[in-house]
């Protein structure tokens, strides 16, 4: 299945490009002694999820444009697992082939001098770290520092890949390190002799060796000193995103690019919540609460036809008892105390589960005969990683072994043994849990959710856990709710059901797009046909300036900086497609640019990029226009099981019991809802009803904190406080209608008395925003109670 690249990737792909060209085409870059060019640097840095391979394969395609020759870009992981999976991604018909499509992508060990000679097409050359991080070793059937008379003549691979000679021009070579954390001192030197012409580096925490700090880092600290002495310059790296709050060019914003981990959530890429169970009842107790939540995990999947399997992992101790002494492992089977062993046991024993949905991925010791065969044990690390894989185990366990490359999208839920004692990091385990099953959100709190249990000797090792995974999600901008019950003394929490005496109706919203399928077809269709290689296919930075400075002297920096002659070119199909998919996925989704004059190639900079990129903003611009919310009578919204603290707030006209997490203006509305006697519902934004927004951005959808059901009328109510009410609101204050008559009303509740959007709220009261004849219009109350009777009015 091919991947839909998000905005926020797509845009994070480009500011690296942008980045790149500003740096690569300067006037003043630095060159070492001589004449050879100091390599560009940027790190990519974004939480578990993000998707940084997918953003680094765009980064490459954009920088390619910006490149006089076809670039070599060395690949590299230290897992042979990362490598190889990303050979599989990048491969034909692999999830990620259309980010690189004009790629020719190899293995280190198909290295050829044909193919770095042929600079006709980009060239992917992936590899493990081990292949050249130590001189005197061999990697597989290949050996890169060995001279192949057969093959590369009086040289090495290696020689030959610093040379990348293709009819008399050097090719330029780009570095990505995935895992880049990975980098030392010696990787470093042995790398500099490839004289790169960038590094690009992932890893959510990057500390650099001192040696690439000082010989890449600093030449590019003092250039951004030098470089950022006039305005106009300022103003260049304030396009790039590397001013400083003293509006100074600023090498270290420069040289990272931050994904903000909010886009990361609203894209539906990881999960909204974290829920921990703690305990310090016996392992056993503890598996039957997992199973318990993996059941109706299962339950909600089957419900939806989703058609998946939820996993789980069991992080543990390997050879070392609960007590911490070592476990005898010459005793039998069922006789041992491993807790890998006691959790495998427990789990086909008392939980029915087939053995050949377990994996165990750990150094588990045996002695020859006392392991049953149908126990599946992976001992030897990397060298049984790929079968492991393969397995596609439900029920894995593991000590914190499991290496770099295992994140599996359905892993829902994780058992951590108090055999770990001090060692417990939860922090550290959270990221194979986090990412989202198929890259979006369900309409259930269970299924974009991470689950949690900890068994643990004393509560404050619980809480000392707790506050640690906090502190590692507010440091990354992590905005995900986490919901923790210890089953001590606070009661803990329990699975709610709908209340059975109360019957609701509410249906999906989806936007209808037919309307502007016409309109989107036209202008590609009135779009000019370019002639390949012809005046306004080629790249002129001096032309392209001259017109934005004539067409607007206001607008924005234009990001493209090309000095002079020719750069690579790409088919304007791609540059289009980009440039939609950057703004809105829904829209692209309406987009055919099959005609045959979309294949022409062009270069940036080129006055036909210029109009790939207006059509782009045209074609957005007609998709949220033309686009209408429709309600949909035929495919109900379901109520379903909603995890509660039991000492959470009850209700006694809440569609549940109880609720928990109101805020402070939450909880008084909450309350003053309940008074009207109707039936109302906190609608969570992990798993709640959403409706979709007609607007660009990663954000698809807007989660309303508040239904309530009056007759036949569904009323979306949303609290916010006047800080957060800016124009953005106005475009989800609607009224949603099936066939002319209207289903769902929308509010807005913000503190205080406040007139026009984004104006400044005097304090006292409450303004309720509502829709009249197309615009939003604001109503001053004095209590919350008056406000949820205005918010009720038709």
């Amino acid at each position: 299945m091919q991947i839909e690249l998000k905005p926020f990737q797509i845009n994070s792909a480009r500011l690296i490009s942008d980045r790149y060209a500003y740096f690569a085409n300067h006037q003043y870059r630095p060159v070492y002694k001589g004449k050879l060019l100091r390599p560009f640097y940027q790190a990519l840095s974004a939480i578990t999820g993000a998707g940084k391979t997918p953003v680094l394969a765009e980064a490459v395609s954009l920088m390619r444009m910006h490149m006089k020759a076809e670039p070599i870009v060395f690949w590299m992981s230290k897992a042979r697992s990362v490598v190889e999976q990303t050979y599989l991604n990048f491969s034909a018909g692999g999830k990620y082939s259309e980010i690189i499509d004009e790629f020719r992508v190899i293995r280190a060990s198909q290295l050829e001098p044909s193919i770095i000679a042929d600079g006709s097409l980009p060239l992917i050359v992936l590899a493990t770290t081990g292949l050249f991080n130590n001189k005197e070793q061999a990697d597989g059937a290949l050996n890169i520092y060995k001279k192949d008379q057969d093959l590369f003549g009086d040289q090495s691979a290696w020689e030959r890949l610093i040379q990348r000679d293709a009819d008399g021009v050097r090719r330029p070579l780009i570095i990505v390190y995935d895992e880049g954390h990975n980098l030392s001192d010696q990787q470093t030197q042995i790398l500099a002799e490839l004289e790169p012409e960038a590094y690009l580096l992932a890893s959510a925490t990057l500390k650099l060796p001192a040696n690439f700090a000082k010989s890449v880092l600093a030449p590019i600290d003092r250039w951004v000193d030098e470089a950022g002495e006039e305005s106009d310059s300022i103003r260049q790296f304030e396009a790039l995103s590397a001013i400083d709050d003293s509006g100074r060019p600023d090498a270290k914003r420069f040289v990272v690019t931050g994904v903000d981990s909010a886009a990361v959530i609203k894209a539906e890429l990881i999960k909204t919540s974290i829920q921990f169970d703690g305990t310090t009842a016996s392992m056993e107790r503890c598996l039957d609460d997992l199973h318990e939540r993996l059941e109706l995990i299962e339950r909600e999947i089957k419900i939806r036809s989703l058609g998946f399997l939820p996993k789980a992992i069991y992080v543990c101790k390997t050879n070392i008892t609960d007590d911490g002494d070592k476990d005898d492992h010459t005793k039998p089977f069922e006789h041992r105390n491993a807790p890998p062993i006691r959790i495998w046991r427990y789990l086909v024993e008392h939980k029915k589960v087939d053995p050949s949905k377990i994996g165990i991925y750990a150094d588990l010791k045996f002695i020859d005969g006392n392991m049953p065969k149908e126990v599946n044990l992976f001992s030897k690390g990397e060298r049984d990683f790929e079968e492991f894989q393969a397995g596609n185990y439900q029920h894995i366990i593991f000590n914190q072994g499991l290496q770099e490359g295992w994140d599996d999208p359905a892993c829902y839920l994780g058992y951590i043994d108090k055999s770990m004692g001090s060692q417990i990091k939860v922090e550290q385990i959270i990221g194979r849990v986090l990412r989202q099953f198929d890259a979006r959100h369900y309409d259930s709190q269970l299924l974009n959710s991470a689950h949690f249990f900890l068994r643990v000797d004393k509560k404050n090792v619980f809480t000392e856990s707790i506050d640690a995974v906090r502190a590692k999600l507010q440091e990354s901008g992590a905005l995900i709710e986490i919901i923790e019950t210890y089953g001590g003394n606070d009661g803990g929490a329990e699975d709610l059901e709908p209340k059975q005496q109360v019957s609701v109706k509410l249906h999906q919203v989806h936007a209808d797009a037919d309307d502007a399928v016409d309109v989107i077809s036209r202008l590609i269709s009135q779009f000019p046909t370019f002639l390949e290689g012809d005046f306004d296919t080629l790249g002129d930075a001096h032309r392209k300036t001259e017109i934005i400075e004539i067409s607007d002297l206001n607008s924005e920096i234009d990001q493209d900086w090309i000095v002079s002659g020719n750069s690579n070119r790409v088919r304007l199909r791609w540059l289009i497609s980009s440039a939609v998919r950057s703004r809105s996925r829904a829209a692209l989704a309406v987009v055919d640019l099959r005609a045959p004059k979309f294949d022409v190639r062009v270069e940036a900079g080129s006055n036909a990029s210029v109009a790939a990129d207006s059509l782009a903003k045209e074609i957005v611009s007609a998709y949220y226009q033309m686009t209408s919310l429709v309600y949909e009578s035929e495919r109900e919204f379901l109520f379903t099981t909603m995890r509660t603290p039991r000492k959470s707030q009850t209700f006694e006209n809440g569609l549940y019991t109880r609720y928990h997490g109101l805020n402070k203006l939450e909880s008084p509305f909450a309350l003053a809802l309940d008074k009207t006697g109707f039936t109302w519902h906190r609608n969570p934004s992990s798993g709640g009803f959403r409706i979709p927004l007609l607007s660009e951005g990663d954000s698809a959808s807007f989660s309303p904190d508040f239904l309530v059901w009056k007759g036949k009328l569904v009323f979306c109510l949303d609290t916010k406080g006047s800080h957060l009410l800016t124009d953005a609101v106005a475009r989800k204050l609607f009224d949603i209608q099936d066939e002319g008559t209207t289903k769902i009303l929308t509010r807005f509740i913000s503190e205080g008395t406040q007139s026009v959007i984004g104006g400044k709220a005097l304090k006292g009261g409450f303004t309720v925003w509502k829709m009249k004849n197309g615009s939003p219009v604001a109503i001053h109350v004095n209590t919350i109670d008056q406000a949820v009777k205005e918010c009720l009015k038709i």
